[in-house]
C-alpha cells in the first residue's frame, strides 16, 4: 500500500513539473522586457554601479585614515639584540670589573617595548583634515547618485534605440510587401502586353532594394539589442522589449527647469562639498604653523638584568613639544598647492553651474523642435501613404508608369522612417531633460 502511494505521489509530481515547466518557458521565451525590468537589471548587474559604490568605500576609509591620529597610537615592538664585543676594565685594586655593584653589561639580549603617543593639541589641523574627508565622502555619494542616473539613462538609449530598430524592421517589411505586390501586378500586366519589359525590371530593383534594407534593418536590430544588454549588465540579450507609455512632462518655462536643476543636480551637490573640502584643506596647511603638543610614554623588558643597570625593566614619560622653525619652505609649498586646488574646484563648479544650464537649454530646444517635427511627419506619411495608394491603383489601369510607383513606395518609406525616427528621439530627449534637471529615476534610486 504505502508502495502504491510513493508511485501515484511520484506520476503526479512528473505531471505537475510537465504542467508547469512548459508554461514557464513559454512565458520567459515570449516575455517582453519593460524599461522598468530593464533600469533594475542595470543597478543589479552592471559592473560601473558597483565600481561607483567601491569608490565610495574609498572615501569612507580615507575618513577613517583621517581620524586615526585622533586617537592613542600604540606600537609594540620586539628585539633580539646583538652588540660588539666590549672590553674589560680593571680596577685599581686588581678587579675586573670597573663597575663594582653592576653585572657586566651582555653583548646580546632581548628586548621587547610597548610604546604610547597621543596628540594633545595641533592647532586644529587634524580636525580640519577630517572635515575636509567627511565632505569628500559626501561629494562621493553625490557622485555615486549621478553616475547611476547616467547608467539608467544608457539603459533608456540603448531601449529607445531597440524599440527605433525593430519599428524600422517593421517598416522595410511593408516596404517588401508593397515592392513584391508591385512586382506581381507589373508581371500580370506584362504578360497581357500591357506594360513594357522595363516595368518588371524596375519592379525587381525595388524588390532587391527593399530586401537589402530589410535585412540592414534586422542586423541594426540585433546590434541595438547586444547593446542594451550590455547596458543591463546580462550576458544574452532579451528575447524582446516592451513599448513604454509616451512620456509627459511639466508644461513650465525653461528658466523654471534650470531652478529645479539647481536644487536636484547631485553632480552640483557634489562639486559643492569638494569646494569645502578643498578651503577645509587649505585651513589644515595653515594650521601647521602652530606648534603641537603631545604625550608620549614607553615601557620596555630585557631578558637580562645588566641591560638596565641591575633590573630587567623601564618605562619612560614625556610631554613633546615642537614647533617648526624651518621646513625648506615645504609649509609654504603645501598652502599653495591646497590655495591652487581650491581655485581649480571653484573654477570646475562654475563650470557645472554653465553646463547646467546649457543642458536644460537644449533639451528643451530640442523637445519643442522634435515636437513639430512629430507632427510634419505624421502629415507626410499620411500624404505619402495616400499618394502610394492612388498611383498603385492608377498603375493597375495603366494610367501611371512603373517609375511613379517606385517614387512613391521611396516617399513613403522615407516618411515612415523619419516619423519613426523623430518619435523615439522625442521621448530619449524628454528623458534627457529629466537628466539635465537631476530627476530622472528619481524615485526608483531614493
Amino acid at each position: 500500500m504505502n508502495q502504491l502511494l510513493s508511485l501515484l505521489f511520484f506520476s503526479l509530481a512528473l505531471v505537475s513539473l510537465g504542467m508547469i515547466f512548459p508554461v514557464q518557458a513559454l512565458a520567459q521565451g515570449e516575455r517582453e522586457i519593460t524599461l522598468e525590468e530593464a533600469f533594475h537589471s542595470a543597478l543589479r548587474h552592471n559592473t560601473l554601479v558597483s565600481a561607483s559604490a567601491f569608490r565610495i568605500d574609498q572615501a569612507k576609509e580615507n575618513t577613517r585614515i583621517a581620524r586615526s591620529p585622533m586617537f592613542p597610537q600604540v606600537v609594540l615592538q620586539g628585539r633580539a639584540i646583538r652588540l660588539k664585543e666590549t672590553p674589560t676594565f680593571t680596577s685599581p685594586e686588581g678587579q675586573p670589573d670597573a663597575f663594582p655593584g653592576f653585572p657586566a653589561f651582555p653583548d646580546r639580549y632581548n628586548e621587547v617595548s610597548i610604546q604610547a603617543s597621543q596628540v594633545l593639541f595641533q592647532g586644529g589641523r587634524l580636525m580640519s583634515g577630517l572635515q575636509a574627508s567627511r565632505y569628500i565622502t559626501d561629494a562621493s555619494e553625490f557622485e555615486d547618485y549621478r553616475t547611476r542616473q547616467r547608467i539608467l539613462f544608457s539603459v533608456s538609449n540603448g531601449f529607445y534605440n531597440v524599440l527605433f530598430a525593430r519599428r524600422s524592421t517593421e517598416i522595410a517589411e511593408s516596404q517588401l510587401s508593397r515592392a513584391n505586390q508591385h512586382l506581381e501586378l507589373a508581371r500580370q500586366r506584362h504578360e497581357v502586353g500591357l506594360v513594357e519589359r522595363t516595368a518588371v525590371l524596375r519592379a525587381q530593383v525595388q524588390v532587391a532594394a527593399a530586401m537589402e534594407s530589410l535585412e540592414q534593418a534586422r542586423n541594426n536590430h540585433a546590434i541595438a539589442m547586444e547593446q542594451l544588454a550590455l547596458e543591463m549588465g546580462i550576458p544574452t540579450p532579451p528575447e524582446s522589449v516592451k513599448e513604454p507609455e509616451e512620456i509627459h512632462l511639466e508644461n513650465i518655462s525653461v528658466e523654471a527647469y534650470i531652478e529645479i536643476a539647481f536644487n536636484n543636480r547631485r553632480d552640483l551637490f557634489a562639486s559643492e562639498k569638494g569646494l569645502l573640502a578643498f578651503q577645509k584643506q587649505v585651513e589644515a596647511e595653515r594650521r601647521a604653523y602652530l606648534p603641537a603638543i603631545s604625550m608620549e610614554g614607553s615601557y620596555s623588558w630585557a631578558d637580562d638584568d645588566a641591560v638596565y643597570y641591575g633590573d630587567n625593566y623601564t618605562w619612560q614619560a614625556a610631554l613633546v613639544f615642537t614647533y617648526p622653525l624651518f621646513t625648506g619652505l615645504r609649509d609654504t609649498a603645501q598652502i599653495a598647492r591646497a590655495k591652487a586646488r581650491e581655485a581649480e574646484a571653484q573654477a570646475s563648479h562654475n563650470r557645472i553651474r554653465q553646463e547646467i544650464r546649457v543642458n536644460v537649454r537644449s533639451a528643451y530646444a530640442d523637445i519643442r523642435t522634435r515636437k513639430k517635427m512629430v507632427q510634419h511627419f505624421t502629415d507626410q506619411v499620411e500624404a505619402a501613404r495616400a499618394n502610394h495608394d492612388q498611383l498603385s491603383a492608377m498603375f493597375a489601369e495603366g494610367i501611371v508608369s512603373t517609375i511613379d510607383v517606385v517614387d512613391a513606395q521611396a516617399t513613403l518609406n522615407e516618411a515612415e522612417q523619419g516619423l519613426a525616427s523623430v518619435y523615439y528621439r522625442l521621448q530619449l530627449d524628454k528623458q534627457r531633460l529629466r537628466l539635465a534637471i537631476g530627476m530622472f529615476q528619481h524615485d526608483l534610486l531614493n
